[in-house]
């Protein structure tokens, strides 16, 4: 009785969802923690090549509390696949440089790979998840991340998000705006 119960709940949960129809034409701006002691903005998009493949790009700017400043840049390459109605899964390889001033070799070229998935799981509800392996000694340490993010939609072309992010590009909470291209 309870599996029934449970299963004509999604169903009636499920039938009132929109068809997510993801998008991966887009611009952002925000604002993200770095540790505890700096802070970055960042400004980055994608643009589709075709209906799986996509090109994105990410700019920071950092500033830290010892002094130390800098910038890194992203570009590269992601895949986007349906899984249902209201769920993709993408993956995405990006080549990051890391320029800082610090004492020393203060530039570096590493790189990200990342897998994640986005669901809307209502309209105007997106939330996105994703694990990541990262490659750049200026920014942090090479290893494993996840970040996760809830987006709300305000209307099909303006969003804004807040999440978060471990030893990724950023390190704790960050918010940002969205401008979709359609």
């Amino acid at each position: 009785m309870f599996r029934q119960l449970t299963l004509a709940a999604l169903l009636a949960i499920v039938s009132g969802i929109a068809r997510a129809d993801f998008s991966y034409d887009n611009v952002q701006v925000g604002f993200g923690e770095i540790d505890d002691d700096a802070e970055a903005l960042f400004a980055g998009g994608s643009k589709s090549i075709n209906r799986n493949l996509f090109v994105l790009g990410n700019a920071y700017a950092v500033d830290s509390d010892l002094g130390v400043e800098g910038m890194y840049l992203e570009a590269g390459l992601g895949y986007a696949m349906p899984m249902t109605p209201e769920a993709d899964f993408f993956v995405n390889g990006q080549v990051l440089y890391a320029n800082f001033d610090v004492p020393g070799d203060d530039d570096d070229i590493g790189g990200i790979a990342r897998a994640g998935v986005r669901f809307a799981p209502m309209k105007n509800v997106e939330l996105e998840g994703a694990a990541a392996m990262s490659s750049n000694d200026l920014l942090l340490d090479d290893g494993f991340g996840v970040d996760a993010a809830a987006r709300f939609h305000f209307d099909p072309r303006f969003s804004a998000a807040v999440g978060f992010s471990k030893d990724t590009e950023l390190d704790g909470l960050f918010v940002n705006v969205r401008y979709q291209m359609q």
